[in-house]
């Protein structure tokens, strides 16, 4: 990732060794930053400096004589009410958590500069592995989450990232540390902005429970139908490419529309999931039909990164279904129907291997640990 140069001014040196502080424990690899609480020794640094990528002043340190013209994003570090003659620039507010302090940086920049930043090459080899299911309450989304939340207990850099209309991101994930969301991020993609990795990390939010990263869902439902697939395969790439994560999770929905083929497509490993009963054998029929039709007329192949799992089984006589396939290969996972499961049970549910459902997710992780 691009390192930018950050310049912070502040008067109050306590808060400002906290600052920078958090900033090199946790951005270390973000920013290089240089920080003043004398005036005259920031105006002295100012004047020689050649360029600034991050300018965060707070208004005591502001003149009308300051060069702004070296600074790609000069931010008013703010505590309450400023002047008339700096209103015109970003203001964030200073008393705020360190994470979202970071995001508003983050996307001020992304949206001030003009430039490209280029991704650092990296040894980080992302993996990408989609839930998706014909079926609707096949339990898809449960284990896309728990997924993610047990990657991360492995000490995997995990991004859960839903596609859906309606997502229960919101049910697992808590959203109090970003006041971005999905929406900011489909905005972006629309106007073919440059620096779609500055803005992904500005517009992420990370539970603090489990350490997973998101975004929280979009604020208006119907943003998601304007996403394209050529915009799914660019914001998947730009994942890949930011070599930040060890693993991304996409949960997708039941149809079989442009934007879950084009996220199919990018998947290096795709689970099906299904609820084991005869309806689903029914669906898994229609959809390989569609597959059949998909691969004649597109040329699109993905049923060899496919894994069948077979959720909710109870002891039914569905011999049928014991042995069902998916291109040649049985089911993966049989997990077992468990009463009265939802998501009140939280993260810590799915991430404890003592229960059917947590031990079923680690083997779907343990999986993926043995191919990293």
């Amino acid at each position: 990732m691009p390192t930018l140069n950050l310049i912070i001014a502040d008067k109050d040196q306590p808060y400002l060794d906290t600052l920078v502080d958090f900033l090199y424990s946790k951005y270390g690899n973000r920013f290089y930053v240089q920080s003043f609480s004398n005036e005259n020794t920031f105006n002295e640094y100012i004047e020689k400096a050649e360029r600034i990528d991050i300018l965060l002043i707070s208004p005591e340190f502001y003149s009308k004589e300051l060069d702004l013209e070296k600074v790609v994003a000069p931010i008013i570090l703010s505590a309450g009410i400023i002047s008339e003659d700096i209103k015109n620039y970003k203001i964030i507010n200073k008393y705020q958590t360190g994470d979202k302090l970071v995001s508003s940086i983050l996307n001020i920049f992304s949206e001030t500069s003009n430039y490209e930043f280029c991704t650092e090459d990296s040894d980080k080899r992302t993996k990408v592995i989609t839930f998706y299911s014909p079926c609707g309450g096949a339990g898809k989304s449960t284990l896309a989450v728990g997924t993610s939340v047990q990657c991360a207990q492995n000490n995997m850099s995990t991004f859960y990232l839903n596609f859906e209309k309606f997502p229960s991101t919101g049910l697992y994930f808590d959203s109090n540390n970003s006041s971005q969301n999905f929406s900011n991020i489909l905005y972006y993609l629309k106007e073919n902005n440059k620096n779609l990795s500055l803005k992904i990390e500005g517009s992420r939010s990370i539970d603090r429970s489990t350490g997973v990263h998101y975004f929280s869902p979009p604020e208006n439902v119907f943003d998601i139908d304007e996403l394209t697939s050529d915009e799914v395969k660019k914001l998947v790439g730009q994942l890949i490419k930011m070599a930040c994560y060890d693993v991304v999770i996409m949960d997708i929905s039941s149809e079989l529309n442009d934007v879950n083929i084009s996220v199919l497509e990018c998947s290096d490993l795709v689970y099906f999931v299904l609820p084991y009963d005869t309806v689903s054998k029914h669906k898994l029929e229609m959809l390989m039909k569609g597959f059949e039709i998909l691969s004649k007329r597109e040329g699109i192949h993905f049923l060899e990164r496919a894994q069948l799992i077979l959720n909710k089984c109870i002891n039914s006589g569905l011999s049928d279904l014991v042995n069902l396939v998916l291109n040649g290969k049985p089911a993966f996972l049989h997990i077992p129907y468990i009463k009265g499961l939802d998501a009140s049970f939280g993260t810590e549910y799915l991430a404890d291997l003592d229960n059917p459902l947590g031990n079923s997710i680690n083997q779907i992780v343990q999986r993926l640990i043995k191919e990293q």
